[in-house]
């Protein structure tokens, strides 16, 4: 507590207190302080609208469409032959047409699956194959040879030609067509005697690769 018997310090006309001092120092603080403040909103807002600067291009909708490769034929599911009571010399052919439909470029070979020849009998069947137009399953009346894709035995085919790889033929289609095989088999004048009743089977399969 101040002694009021004491004199007060007196002060001159405009002179400034210490209070004054530090008012004015925290006023020039804050101001700098806006002023600051401000100049960093100024570049917020200018990076801000020089973003909306852009470009962009594009080439349309892209696709990717796979093609097909299909094979069929015109036997109905029937076996080309189902030839009984040979006797050497015997012979018997049919044709059947096969269709590609697919639509890129392939190459369609014929091959054995399924062979069965247990009485060894297949060696004894010559087997003709070609392949060429006209006539078709169960008639080959019409049919024109283009090119003879096999000649040997059934054994020999059954044997050797068991898959896309070592199959025969040389139908390359690119795009829907159709080739027309003839199948001619003989049983040969050599067979054996004991060889009577004996059976052979297999299936004759058509398959394309692209």
């Amino acid at each position: 507590m101040s002694d009021p018997l004491q004199p007060r310090p007196t002060t001159h006309a405009g002179a400034i207190t210490n209070d004054e001092r530090r008012s004015r120092r925290g006023l020039m603080a804050i101001c700098f302080a806006v002023l600051v403040g401000l100049m960093g909103s100024g570049g917020l807002v200018w990076q801000g609208t020089s973003a909306v600067f852009s470009a962009t291009t594009s080439n349309g909708s892209n696709s990717w469409t796979l093609g097909s490769v299909t094979l069929t034929d015109d036997d109905s599911a029937s076996a080309l032959f189902t030839a009984s009571g040979l006797v050497p010399g015997s012979t018997g052919s049919n044709c059947i047409t096969v269709t590609y439909s697919g639509d890129v470029a392939t190459a369609v070979k014929l091959y054995a699956s399924a062979a069965a020849d247990a009485s060894s009998v297949a060696q004894y069947i010559d087997l003709t194959i070609q392949q060429g137009a006209g006539g078709g399953f169960g008639s080959c009346g019409a049919f024109v040879s283009s090119a003879t894709v096999f000649s040997g035995t059934l054994a020999t085919f059954t044997s050797t030609k068991t898959a896309y790889a070592s199959g025969v033929g040389t139908w390359a289609p690119s795009s829907s067509s159709t080739m027309v095989y003839k199948l001619t088999y003989t049983l040969n004048a050599a067979t054996p005697s004991n060889k009577q009743g004996a059976a052979t089977t297999t299936t004759f399969q058509w398959e394309a690769q692209a």
